[in-house]
């Protein structure tokens, strides 16, 4: 049975999001916006900025190329405008740019924002996350082995001494955890449940991906895929971490999610490019994310152009036959929303996570 007070705030929260679109007819209310592609780290298993992608990245998403902060406050501006909800800000490696405190301050109290580093800068740099209302932090084992996946000496220490920064100088950002599953990762389910515990955090799980939603025509997908855990590994992490849930642990992601990955489902019907402006890369390219092809740029066009125009609407109408199937709890949790796959379990989850 519903808590009450939970209750009360799920039907809130979903007629706000219906009043959110009859209001702007229909019109998506999330940003996937990655500032940079530069990275301080070269995970081997990264698709965004990983070994593969380093020298394509270096060529067709250069620094100069990036959004200046005025250019990219006035994005932000226009989102506002528009009646956008939430903006997911990533890398690459955000907090390389020096300006991010800024541009995030441009959303602050307009806006829901979700940054996500893999917190080697975060120590140092946590003044730039201060208007952030969540952020999200890479970790993937509870210890040392962190540093050995990620292969950055030293990684895992200074992770923790960024959360330790946040959670001291900015208790109102909340913190979560993401994992990637790797062979290495896979092992440690139940530590890193057992980290965030301790760490009073919320944490996520990502199965091996190769792509997904950032893949841009031409670009090189992540090759190596020997820290990549087979599928009968994922699946029997999957299981733990499923389980981890239901018994009340601070995992993120709906019961169809873990469903989804446990057994091997591929495609689904995909409501993220509805919903969702982005990716926007770097430049301001915005990505239709079903044909890996670029459909405008906000340096040139308005957001309320974009998301009226065609081309946005054949990206959406296109999600809901994608065979890609992204495998990652944002996007497939979005979908299963609207594709009513989405159980007051897994709001309660949700809500547990990112507002009690």
């Amino acid at each position: 049975m519903l808590d009450p007070a939970f209750a009360t705030r799920l039907a809130l929260g979903a007629a706000d999001l219906v009043r959110h679109q009859l209001l702007s007819g229909g019109r998506p209310f999330v940003v996937n916006h990655l500032v940079t592609v530069r990275c301080n780290l070269r995970c081997p298993f990264c698709y965004v900025s990983g070994p593969e992608q380093d020298a394509w990245n270096r060529e067709h998403y250069p620094r100069r190329d990036e959004l200046g902060t005025a250019e990219t406050r006035a994005f932000y501006r226009e989102l506002v405008a528009e009646g956008f909800k939430l903006a997911v800000v990533l890398g690459g490696e955000p907090l390389l740019r020096d300006d991010l405190g800024e541009l995030l301050g441009e959303l602050r109290g307009k806006l829901l924002v979700n940054v996500f580093t893999n917190g080697l800068l975060l120590a140092e740099r946590h003044e730039l996350v201060r208007d952030a209302s969540t952020v999200f932090v890479s970790l993937d084992a509870p210890d040392a082995e962190h540093d050995r996946i990620r292969a950055h000496p030293g990684l895992f220490d200074r992770v923790i001494a960024g959360i330790e920064a946040l959670r001291t100088r900015h208790p109102r950002v909340r913190l979560a955890l993401n994992a990637t599953i790797t062979r290495a990762s896979a092992a440690r389910i139940d530590d890193l449940l057992a980290l965030a515990r301790r760490l009073d955090a919320p944490i996520g799980f990502q199965p091996p991906s190769f792509e997904g939603q950032f893949t841009v025509e031409g670009r090189p997908f992540a090759q190596s895929e020997a820290q990549g855990a087979d599928q009968g590994v994922v699946a029997h992490a999957f299981r733990r971490i499923r389980a981890a849930a239901e018994r009340g642990d601070r995992v993120i992601g709906s019961a169809a999610f873990f469903s989804q990955v446990i057994d091997d489902h591929v495609a689904y019907a995909c409501h993220y490019p509805r919903w969702v402006l982005g990716p926007v890369m770097p430049n301001g390219d915005v990505v239709a994310c079903t044909e890996g092809e670029i459909m405008a740029n906000v340096r040139r066009a308005s957001v309320a152009s974009i998301v009226g125009s065609a081309a946005f609407r054949d990206n959406a109408r296109a999600g809901l036959t994608c065979t890609t199937g992204c495998r990652d709890w944002g996007i497939f949790d979005l979908s299963a929303v609207f594709s009513r796959r989405f159980g007051a379990g897994d709001a309660r989850r949700y809500y547990r996570a990112f507002v009690a």
